[in-house]
């Protein structure tokens, strides 16, 4: 296979505490801390600590329009090619070096399952550390793309070290979100338009490899992201010290709400691709009602 070069072995053949560290590494590529590092800075805007000169609510739901973007291009392509994970993809190494109680969400963290091309996490990678390089006015230009593309690489070798890619995948994941990154920033330009054109790369999955939790999820999240976007976009102020905190006390009540019920049932493609859709709204519509929340709270106070 032209894609297992070796590389993926040889880096897997590390000390186990270098593997072990790099399963740390790969979250910051994962959806879930990606998810909520493009939500966190949605919500605060211009008041993110120590970020936030410059930030508006714009270039913030742009970042998310990219993770949209980057979850529907992986989903996507995945599909399309089918190719499988290096053997051994789904086994956690060196599991011995941590006690009982961790093993089970190191193995959760150091293992990949389903198709293996391009890597997901490669493209979640670039879209998003790209879009907050893009987004962001803190230091130079030139120090926030090198801060992006050290984060970028460590995520990539992360991939491999652990041993559930090929180097291919990787370098495919890069290709792929940093053309996909070029296009948003420089020819979509606006997050409606980024969101649309999530949808359409959701559509084709889809399309692809049928109606599944996956795809359905992918689609769900884009569709809404433009939906609601396109609908609301242009009335959510920016945000203000009162209204930040009401808007961050309702996203986490909502997020806490939708993440029980996933738990809680074994929803079909369709659950999920409506409660994806719903879920993505949500978020982006929380900071129009947190602060009216909060400019309601002191005109009655006063």
């Amino acid at each position: 296979m032209i894609r297992a070069v070796g590389v993926t072995e040889v880096l897997s053949a590390l000390p186990g505490a270098v593997v072990v560290l790099f399963a740390l590494v790969t979250q910051l590529g994962d959806f879930w801390f990606t998810c909520s590092a493009c939500v966190l800075l949605y919500w605060l805007g211009s008041r993110t600590p120590k970020l936030g000169r410059g930030l508006t609510r714009d270039r913030t739901a742009m970042v998310v329009a990219l993770l949209a973007s980057a979850v529907a291009l992986a989903v996507s392509l995945k599909a399309v090619f089918a190719l499988p994970r290096p053997p051994g993809a789904g086994t956690a190494t060196h599991t011995e070096l941590l006690p009982v109680a961790l093993r089970g969400i190191y193995e959760s963290l150091a293992t990949g399952e389903g198709y293996g091309f391009p890597s997901g996490h490669a493209t979640v990678a670039v879209l998003v550390w790209g879009g907050f390089a893009w987004a962001l006015r803190v230091g130079t230009r030139r120090t926030r793309t090198a801060v992006a593309a050290a984060v970028i690489g460590l995520i990539g070798l992360s991939r491999l070290v652990l041993g559930v890619h090929y180097l291919a995948d990787v370098l495919a994941g890069f290709a792929f979100a940093g053309a996909v990154l070029w296009l948003a920033l420089t020819a979509l330009k606006t997050p409606q338009r980024v969101f649309g054109f999530a949808a359409v790369v959701a559509g084709l999955a889809l399309l692809a490899a049928g109606f599944s939790r996956d795809t359905g999820a992918a689609l769900g999240l884009t569709v809404g992201g433009a939906v609601v976007w396109s609908l609301v976009g242009d009335e959510i102020p920016e945000p203000t010290r009162r209204g930040v905190g009401f808007t961050v006390g309702l996203g986490v009540a909502t997020v806490g709400v939708l993440l029980g019920g996933t738990l809680a049932l074994d929803p079909t493609p369709g659950v999920v691709t409506v409660g994806a859709a719903l879920g993505t709204g949500l978020l982006l519509a929380l900071p129009l009602a947190g602060e009216r929340l909060a400019k309601n709270i002191e005109t009655e106070a006063a």
